[in-house]
């Protein structure tokens, strides 16, 4: 050991009298410095915008693409092969590996002594890296102490297998040029070697192991995994192992066979290790963040941990789709789209992910035109070519319609998953920026294999609104569109239509009754069928719109609810006369975290043409009011009809006055042991497609959040899951324009010139010996 150390400190010695030790933490002083503060100055600007911060600023300052530890990762590369060149070359340049030869060390000894070197200058570098992180603890009060340290963990252990690796480049050759090129050479090798092979399932795994890129992203997120640990020593040690092997080969007679034996063998023992360690049931992991942001939410862990059995995900992969879904599952990416996955292999690693490639007509039809004339099977091959995947893997849609019926799937992209027992749910793709499904659909897709989904009965027969169609006034987007990612099929429900002039009782496995703007009223038949449903204690969802109290009175009439007359008027200079801009209050906020998140934010639910909703305070129900119309602003109208060309004005002759009037009331009351919900709302359009996409200058809207806290509420929080995490505690900054000068004046300046005076003093004390 001591052999080891005293060539470690000679080998710093030489270092530190060269300029390129002293240049290189120079110039990475200034890179740290600059990218800190253009980031902190970012966060910074944010705060003083008064737009608030809710993301945790130590993630902010350190994460994403222009955060400090990401920029440096990305970097680091470049550094490595001037300080690792020299190692061996220069003493092979020299003749001194002679002398070392024959000095009483072995080969092991000296590179373990030179790499002992690079390990101590590493740890400078991750010193420098420290100063930003230090400034942290004192400016970002509750700052995330484990994301910063597991950060500069994961760096560390990636500049110390750049390392590892230009030791051996340099062992190769006398040239300390060719050693520096060679180390950039196997860096972007190992960074390349992840896309090999991806075709064969065999080499897959093997390649996109010794792949390096992206390596320290884990820890440099807040999570310490132990393959990824496994994966910086197993690198380390073999290429320690090949730089002593070749030296001892230069000074030993040994033949080329036995040299390559031991190559060889090395290289199986790194390949046989990492393989081992990345195999799911191996796995360990910690994450040290605050809100444990890298792991599953403890609600996806306990439904995790309800899937006894075997799980399987297969994904569906239709070769002529739109070809950004082609990409996700074909072979070269199948790596990385298992990665998405990965935080639930961790919880469950007999899961099993397959891959089933098919052909069947697309709802997008854009591929016919590029391949005109031509049939659905030859389209396919020629997409199977020019994806690299061999046209055998792809399977016709009867030998599809034996596994599942993709039918109302519309033969898009999509995933399975399956119990042992047969139980199946399915995870889509979305038409959103994300296009991924995230923890919570994923989540509740699961919890689909371990409870019924939700069943929504929508009451059809009376010229209501459809569930289907994509016209303004319909319904087809939060209920049933399968690529909208917020939609009710999409978050645990399944939606179907009920005529009641059709049966005699509602089916008993319809959780939920959604009533929407009916034209006219249910005759005998219907009401009594809908009569049994009340009385049984179900839930139900009622939508009226103006014009709609004939109609609907009588149906809400069973609630102690009443619908009255007119229409709600809050005239404004940019908006039609009738729409309302309905607002939270005190009570609501109490009992519903929705309405409370309203409340809290200042957020609005707009309804354009609204009625006022009464109720009977001695009924049977208990009533809450969730929104109204804003106070001292509106008034009920009763002559205007046309709010887009006539005048709204006040008539207080025909009893129009001032006031705030409930647009949505929750009524509930028990029916033996079991809690019966009702919700009304006073607006039928505030749901439809058109309103929840519309954007409103100067009205903070929250329209489609009301429909997931409301159906939430009726299903008795089975769906939507909810997966709350803990509040980020660092969301406070304490810099101002001034310091963040003063700070750039130091991690700029003060910091690179303190290391230019400190290498020209030692350059001088040693020119003076």
């Amino acid at each position: 050991m001591k052999l080891i150390l005293r060539i470690a400190r000679t080998e710093l010695y030489t270092l530190f009298f060269s300029p390129i030790a002293w240049l290189i933490l120079i110039v990475f002083a200034c890179q740290v410095g600059v990218n800190y503060l253009e980031i902190l100055g970012e966060i910074v600007r944010i705060e003083l915008l008064g737009r608030g911060i809710k993301f945790s600023v130590t993630a902010g300052l350190l994460l994403g693409g222009s955060g400090l530890y990401e920029t440096i990762q990305q970097s680091l590369y470049m550094y490595v092969p001037l300080l690792t060149m020299g190692l061996i070359s220069r003493e092979l340049a020299s003749g001194s590996i002679k002398l070392l030869y024959s000095s009483p060390v072995t080969t092991l000894e000296i590179i373990l002594g030179k790499y002992l070197s690079m390990v101590v200058y590493s740890l400078i570098l991750v010193f420098i890296l420290f100063l930003p992180v230090l400034h942290i603890m004192f400016a970002v009060p509750d700052y995330d102490i484990g994301l910063a340290l597991t950060g500069l963990l994961g760096l560390f252990l990636l500049t110390c297998s750049y390392c590892a690796i230009g030791l051996f480049m340099s062992c190769l050759t006398s040239y300390q040029v060719v050693a520096a090129v060679a180390t950039l050479s196997t860096l972007a090798f190992l960074n390349f070697v992840g896309s090999i092979g991806q075709g064969s399932d065999f080499f897959r795994e093997i390649t996109y192991w010794l792949s390096i890129s992206g390596r320290a992203s884990e820890m440099v997120g807040g999570i310490v995994c132990s393959d990824d640990v496994i994966y910086f020593v197993s690198v380390i040690s073999v290429f320690l192992a090949f730089a002593s092997i070749k030296l001892y080969s230069e000074k030993s007679r040994v033949s080329k066979l036995m040299i390559g034996l031991r190559y060889l063998t090395a290289l199986i023992v790194m390949v046989s290790v990492g393989y081992l360690s990345s195999r799911p049931q191996m796995l360990s992991f910690y994450d040290a963040t605050n809100t444990k942001a890298r792991t599953l939410t403890i609600a996806s862990q306990e439904i995790i941990n309800q899937l006894d059995g075997d799980l399987t995900m297969t994904t569906f992969c239709n070769v002529l789709d739109q070809e950004i879904n082609l990409d996700i599952a074909f072979p070269l990416n199948i790596k990385k789209d298992e990665s998405r996955f990965k935080k639930y292999v961790r919880f469950k690693p007999e899961m099993k992910l397959d891959y089933i490639y098919y052909y069947a007509p697309p709802v997008d039809k854009s591929i016919y035109n590029r391949f005109p004339n031509m049939t659905d099977k030859e389209i396919a091959m020629e997409v199977a070519d020019k994806k690299g995947l061999s046209f055998k893997k792809v399977r016709t849609l009867d030998e599809i319609n034996k596994i599942v019926d993709l039918k109302p799937e519309e033969y898009r992209f999509v995933r399975m998953f399956e119990r042992e027992n047969g139980k199946r749910a399915f995870l889509r793709i979305y038409n959103d920026m994300f296009r991924h499904p995230d923890e919570q659909e994923i989540t509740t897709t699961l919890k689909k294999l371990i409870v019924e989904p939700v069943k929504v009965g929508f009451l059809v027969g009376h010229g209501e609104r459809d569930l289907d169609k994509n016209g303004d006034r319909d319904y087809s987007t939060f209920a049933s569109s399968l690529p909208f990612r917020q939609s009710m099929i999409n978050q645990g429900f399944d939606v179907i239509t009920i005529n009641l002039n059709d049966i005699d009782n509602i089916p008993s496995d319809i959780n939920i009754m959604l009533i929407a703007d009916m034209k006219k009223a249910l005759n005998e038949h219907e009401n009594s069928v809908l009569d049994r449903y009340i009385e049984r204690g179900d839930n139900l969802a009622i939508l009226t719109d103006v014009g709609r109290q004939n109609s609907m009175n009588p149906l809400v009439n069973k609630f102690g609810i009443n619908i009255d007359k007119g229409i709600i008027a809050q005239p404004s200079e940019l908006f039609a006369g009738n729409l309302v801009t309905a607002v939270s209050n005190e009570k609501a906020a109490a009992n519903f975290r929705f309405y409370n998140y309203l409340l809290k934010y200042n957020l609005v639910v707009p309804m354009l043409g609204a009625t006022s909703l009464s109720y009977d305070e001695n009924a049977d129900f208990k009533y809450i009011p969730l929104l109204s119309s804003p106070e001292g602003k509106s008034w009920i109208e009763y002559e205007t009809t046309n709010f887009i060309e006539d005048t709204v004005r006040l008539n207080p002759s025909i009893g129009e006055k001032y006031g705030s009037f409930v647009t949505s009331v929750s009524a509930t009351r028990f029916i033996g042991e079991k809690e019966q919900r009702v919700i009304v709302l006073g607006d039928a359009d505030c749901i439809s497609n058109s309103e929840l996409f519309i954007k409103r200058n100067g009205i903070r809207s929250n329209n489609f959040s009301m429909i997931t806290g409301m159906f939430r509420w009726l299903s008795n929080d089975v769906f939507p899951i909810s997966l709350s995490r803990l509040p980020n505690i660092d969301t406070k900054l304490k810099v101002n324009v001034s310091s963040v000068r003063n700070i750039r004046i130091i991690y700029i300046y003060v910091v690179p010139l303190l290391f230019a005076l400190l290498g020209i003093f030692i350059w001088w004390k040693r020119r003076g010996r």
